[in-house]
């Protein structure tokens, strides 16, 4: 698949930007602002996320003893980790990330997972190559739609016809912020070109907005989620599973 000199800057330069969007986001929130063990306010948004991917991978019957995995912007691998309690064979999972500190990080963690320094909009991999292919809050980063097409179009191509993709990201942006761009049901069909490329097979709640659902994890976690049935307007995190068409 060809891109553009142009595409590559463009997708560097996000994931430069971005980089450095975190790095001050960190400095002004604290080291802890998400971290599972030391906020509790965290912990019911990452049991909400989890449990949307959980039944994501459930509806999608893959086989945790042979299914080929890619996770595309892996970042450290945390995604991938899931799997594993899950059952799934470390020598079967993949992942890819454009930053070689990230990949440097996931290898040091999980050195039996094959972890790959790549580029999303151009995967070093042949088509056909994965029974299931993942992402994790990549799109929602990805506010250039010209490589968020190419990266999906790629994710597309390395999929087994029948195969499963799962997009787990966030549904609403932050107003005003460059940085985010809502990956809604309208861009994701837009982008798996579902119905011609991919069809829609099963989406699931997850995390609720954050503002909503940190304060619900630290004050009434036992409330979380009757809140996430109650209202899912309040949620900000789904989970798509979509599925190859076996004509692709």
């Amino acid at each position: 698949m060809g891109q553009t000199s142009e595409a590559i800057a463009t997708l560097k330069t996000d994931t430069a930007d971005t980089r450095d969007f975190y790095a001050d986001y960190y400095a002004k929130k604290g080291v802890d602002r998400n971290s599972l063990l030391h906020n509790p306010s965290v912990l019911f948004q990452v049991l909400a996320q989890d449990a949307a991917i959980i039944r994501g991978l459930r509806s999608g019957g893959l086989d945790p003893q042979s299914a080929q995995v890619l996770d595309v912007g892996c970042g450290d691998g945390a995604s991938l980790w899931l799997l594993l309690r899950l059952g799934f064979e470390a020598g079967n999972l993949h992942g890819v990330d454009l930053l070689e500190s990230r990949i440097a990080s996931a290898r040091a963690r999980h050195p039996l997972i094959h972890f790959d320094c790549a580029d999303a909009t151009r995967l070093p991999f042949d088509n056909d190559s994965f029974d299931l292919v993942m992402e994790s809050t990549m799109f929602i980063h990805a506010t250039d739609e010209e490589v968020a097409q190419k990266i999906a179009a790629e994710m597309i191509r390395i999929t087994k016809p029948g195969g499963t993709l799962l997009i787990s990201d966030w549904r609403y942006a932050k107003p005003r912020n460059r940085h985010y761009k809502a990956v809604t049901k309208e861009r994701l069909a837009e982008l798996f070109q579902t119905g011609a490329l991919t069809k829609i097979h099963e989406r699931y709640r997850g995390s609720l907005l954050p503002p909503v659902g940190r304060f619900f994890s630290r004050h009434s976690a036992w409330s979380y989620f009757a809140v996430q049935a109650l209202f899912p307007f309040l949620t900000g995190h789904m989970v798509t599973v979509l599925k190859k068409n076996e004509q692709s």
